[in-house]
């Protein structure tokens, strides 16, 4: 059978993402600006894992803004999309000099699952509730350079979830049940971990002097700030070269001000996540009831959103959901505000009077009304909830506002922290790219009910899940398409959540530099970036 990808290719691919510049004068310096929160910075905190991707916790393979996959760590192969070979590129080593090898990614898969993942083994939490391990086997190679990986069932996007999938080194880690800081900081890329000073809010990396080729920038330091007025006034004065957060562009609210500034330059790529998400959950609750569901979507004003909350590219969203650079894309009607069919929706929950304060109620008198759940440390998401409540209210549905800190709002929304108890009615979202694509992908892993981690929505219909069985059986992009359409076709006939608008991904950084790589899953801050960068 062909191949679906080819070694040489990719291979070749690689290179010459990394020889762009080649020749070009060594950059002393860059400073990237981030309100991500960081305490101890080592692995053990998500988002200090994230950052630290773009330089020294190198995942397996990136993805380019084109969808098209390229190297990393390790090349790639199947011939069937359920057998995949990874094989480490050659020269790779961890930043204290031990040779990277392919005992490595079985000792991560190894690792995670002894954390509550479910990669080579089969894992039931407290419930009784079992996640099926997602390899049914694996094979070393002779050299110990090649690992060959047995998916349960072929995934022709695969290669996806390897974009941040970052493997751990087992000289360090095996046998080890309390790590040191030090021990999660050890990465395999172009930078080592070099300080952090978390009086000053940063985060400094140096080149390791291991890895094969020497990127164009010496040093890299991360400054944290705590709020993004602050972080874009930096960039305008020229106190930080760049700006980023882990799958967020730069909120439409700044990008007018960064462009007019001659010392920013604006990089804009069409984008895969969902910066606004308007979930219900499905199962219980008010919005158990479908017509509820569709009323509401009918209600809100989408021009207002894409307005208030978008760049200069923003749009508005199709039922179907998933964004138009999504791998299977399905063209589906646009949102619409229509109040005349919300009504009408709203009479087939039962709600057909409204009271003396105009909102809406059934035969009992009782009010149409639900929580809003949102993260209150998260401004954008506030101001998504601020809009929500303002246009359902207008129209004649009452809203609560739930915002809560992160933990609590995590414990409320996602099943990895309620133990399979979600109890929001619904709450506003935010999906990074990585989600979206991850498992059979149309960030499906937020909408089914049965997902370990996520499953917010808390959809069980069986249509729902044999779409997904579908997705999951595909042999060939063909097949994954044709299911990934059925998948759309049921979020545009049942709703079971909502984008409140599309845009695309709006990066920024000091004027003075060029030849910027983007990476579709961490954007400006990507491991290819430091070796095409140039200063002009």
């Amino acid at each position: 059978m062909k191949k679906l990808f080819s070694v040489l290719m990719v291979l070749a691919l690689s290179i010459s993402l990394l020889a762009v510049t080649a020749g070009a004068a060594p950059i002393e310096k860059v400073t990237i600006g981030t309100t991500s929160v960081i305490e101890v910075a080592d692995s053990s905190e998500y988002a200090y894992e994230m950052l630290s991707s773009g330089v020294s916790a190198m995942p397996l393979v990136c993805q380019d803004t084109t969808g098209g996959y390229h190297p990393l760590l390790a090349t790639y192969e199947t011939q069937d999309a359920q057998t995949w070979v990874y094989t480490i590129v050659e020269g790779m080593h961890w930043c204290d000099g031990e040779k990277v090898t392919a005992e490595d990614i079985l000792f991560t898969l190894e690792y995670d699952d002894a954390h509550g993942s479910a990669n080579l083994i089969d894992q039931t939490d407290s419930e009784g509730k079992t996640t099926a391990a997602k390899y049914s086997g694996y094979e070393l190679s002779e050299d110990g350079m090649s690992i060959s990986l047995t998916l349960a069932k072929a995934n022709v996007r695969e290669l996806s979830n390897m974009t941040s999938f970052r493997v751990v080194p087992k000289h360090i880690l095996e046998g080890k049940d309390e790590p040191t800081s030090d021990d999660l900081r050890i990465g395999c890329g172009p930078y080592m971990f070099d300080s952090f000073n978390k009086d000053a809010g940063t985060i400094s990396f140096v080149v390791n002097p291991h890895y094969p080729t020497a990127p164009n920038v010496d040093t890299i330091v991360y400054q944290l700030f705590s709020n993004e007025d602050t972080m874009y006034m930096a960039l305008q004065m020229g106190d930080i070269d760049f700006t980023w957060n882990y799958s967020m562009g730069v909120p439409a609210t700044y990008q007018d001000i960064l462009a007019a500034s001659e010392n920013v330059t604006l990089e804009s790529v069409s984008a895969a996540n969902e910066p606004a998400v308007l979930a219900f959950n499905n199962a219980k609750g008010p919005f158990a009831d479908e017509n509820l569901r569709k009323a509401v979507s009918y209600a809100l004003d989408y021009e207002a959103f894409k307005t208030y909350f978008g760049s200069a590219f923003a749009e508005i969203p199709n039922t179907g959901f998933v964004p138009t650079s999504t791998i299977g894309f399905k063209e589906t009607d646009k949102l619409t505000t229509d109040t005349e069919k919300a009504a009408e929706y709203m009479a087939a929950a039962g709600y057909t009077e409204k009271n003396a304060d105009g909102f809406y109620v059934d035969a009992q008198g009782n009010v149409a009304s639900f929580a809003l759940t949102v993260n209150a440390g998260k401004t954008a998401h506030v101001g998504y909830a601020e809009l929500v409540k303002t246009q359902l209210e207008q129209f004649g549905i009452q809203v609560t506002l739930d915002a809560l800190d992160g933990d609590s709002y995590n414990a409320k929304t996602s099943n990895k922290f309620s133990e399979n108890n979600i109890t929001m009615e619904a709450a506003i979202y935010g999906y990074t790219v990585a989600g979206m694509g991850m498992m059979n992908g149309l960030g499906s892993i937020y909408v089914s009910g049965n997902h370990p981690v996520q499953g917010g929505c808390q959809v069980f219909d069986e249509e729902f899940q044999g779409i997904l069985s579908e997705m999951s059986a595909a042999a060939n992009v063909e097949e994954y398409t044709a299911a990934a359409g059925k998948l759309q076709d049921f979020y545009a006939q049942h709703t079971p959540l909502l984008a409140l608008y599309w845009d695309n991904m709006v990066h920024a950084h000091a004027a003075r530099f060029e030849n910027i790589t983007i990476d579709y899953t961490f954007g400006i801050n990507n491991v290819n970036n430091w070796f095409t960068i140039s200063e002009k």
